[in-house]
């Protein structure tokens, strides 16, 4: 399964997200590893570990974005919300393909990955076969299958917002 829908959010929520997360606005977190124990890099911001929240300040128009997931898939609870700001680094860097919930944990067949593209570059995600560019107000929706994420190479900075969903 997988279900790619553009023009996700309304436009007064996709503006406040847009505000939050393409200023100077909200923190940014380096970590030098990306899924793996390879040397890449990105800056995270997580908003909801192990379904409780992190950082309450600014995690009121994230949490928004869960009603609008609800709309388009029914799930039972989240796990885990992350955001990602990946920088441009003069050429495209593909990261290790990967399963968000490991297949070891015993409930990797419960989850569903939403992956929301906030700003518009030619990053890309990639889940199987299926390659889909980075659009603003973009939201991918797929099973917890092997998938990754690409860094641009046209715009100073990729940022998309990840969402662990359970399902019953």
């Amino acid at each position: 399964m997988l279900d790619v829908y553009k023009n996700f959010l309304p436009e007064g929520h996709f503006a406040d997200i847009e505000r939050i997360f393409m200023t100077n606005e909200i923190p940014w977190f380096f970590t030098d590893r990306v899924v793996s124990t390879e040397k890449h890099f990105m800056f995270g911001h997580t908003f909801m570990e192990d379904g409780k929240v992190i950082n309450e300040r600014y995690f009121e128009p994230v949490r928004g974005m869960l009603f609008q997931i609800q709309q388009k898939l029914d799930f039972i609870g989240v796990s885990r919300i992350r955001a990602v700001l990946y920088t441009n680094q003069g050429r495209e860097i593909q990261h290790p393909t990967h399963l968000d919930v490991p297949a070891d944990s015993g409930v990797s067949d419960k989850f569903r990955i939403a992956v929301f593209h906030v700003n518009t570059c030619n990053g890309k995600t990639v889940v199987g076969d299926e390659v889909i560019e980075s659009e603003g107000n973009q939201l991918i929706i797929f099973d917890n299958v092997p998938h990754y994420g690409t860094v641009q190479t046209d715009t100073d900075t990729r940022v998309v917002i990840n969402f662990n969903l359970r399902i019953a």
